[in-house]
């Protein structure tokens, strides 16, 4: 394919932030840039355009065949040159666990892609034009033991705990509540196999201003942050993605 140079466009982006819950620095967020998609009809019509005597019609009947035909080689198991834009590749999708993974052990796939230095090239001076930082994550305010009232965030194995704050509902798909242990350094382990699920069963009080479940019985660390993932948006509205909120730093009492 021959090389093309792309002026830079006059486009602007919005870009939304999300508070990043991982990361222990206050001023670290996500960002995620607003989508406007273009339609393959939308291409074609700029093809015939910019292109006198080009059939619209025929530009969709190859693009229709290339895209089958992309589709196809994924089905056997290749990755794909993308007309140069980069290449489509299949991917694991998710974590393989087990002392010795076998074929079984592998969750699934899922399409990846990376793009070619053209591709990359022709966004990299995009220019920004609205940020928007997001406050549908939930928010700790106050961790209290309940069962000695106290707020200095040492919780006991089997006890109950009250969590106020905002946005804090238990609700939708993939929701729920953890302790996920600190590592050395203090921050947040990000192995979800080593997180500790609280069991729906024990969760008393599921509220967006305040949750109350029990401490489980079978925690082996002594440091810990609570980790809350949830789909809730006000009236009970569902959101598309779920959103985290983690706790500062909690002491497992002996």
């Amino acid at each position: 394919m021959s090389s093309t140079t792309f002026k830079n466009a006059d486009s602007i982006l919005s870009v939304t932030l999300r508070k990043n819950q991982f990361k222990t620095d206050e001023n670290s967020f996500i960002g995620r840039v607003t989508r406007n998609t273009v339609t393959l009809e939308n291409l074609i019509a700029s093809i015939s355009e910019k292109n006198e005597g080009v059939s619209p019609y025929m530009v969709q009947h190859v693009a229709n065949l290339l895209g089958k035909e992309m589709i196809r080689a994924c089905q056997n198991g290749n990755a794909v040159d993308v007309l140069g834009i980069g290449t489509m590749y299949i991917g694991v999708a998710g974590t393989v666990t087990g002392e010795n993974p076998s074929e079984s052990s592998i969750p699934g796939f899922k399409i990846c892609f990376t793009p070619s230095a053209a591709a990359q090239e022709a966004v990299d001076n995009l220019k920004v034009d609205k940020v928007v930082i997001a406050d549908s994550n939930p928010v700790f305010d106050r961790i209290i033991n309940t069962f000695n009232q106290n707020e200095d965030r040492v919780l006991m194995k089997g006890k109950g705990v009250k969590i106020i704050g905002t946005r804090l509902k238990v609700f939708g798909q993939s929701s729920g509540i953890w302790f996920a242990p600190l590592e050395s350094d203090g921050t947040v382990c990000l192995d979800e196999t080593r997180w500790t699920a609280v069991s729906q069963e024990t969760i008393s009080a599921n509220k967006p201003k305040s949750l109350e479940f029990y401490v489980p019985d079978d925690l082996t660390e002594s440091a810990y942050c609570i980790v809350l993932r949830t789909r809730y948006c006000s009236g009970d509205k569902e959101l598309k993605s779920p959103v985290t909120a983690i706790s500062k730093a909690i002491t497992i009492a002996a």
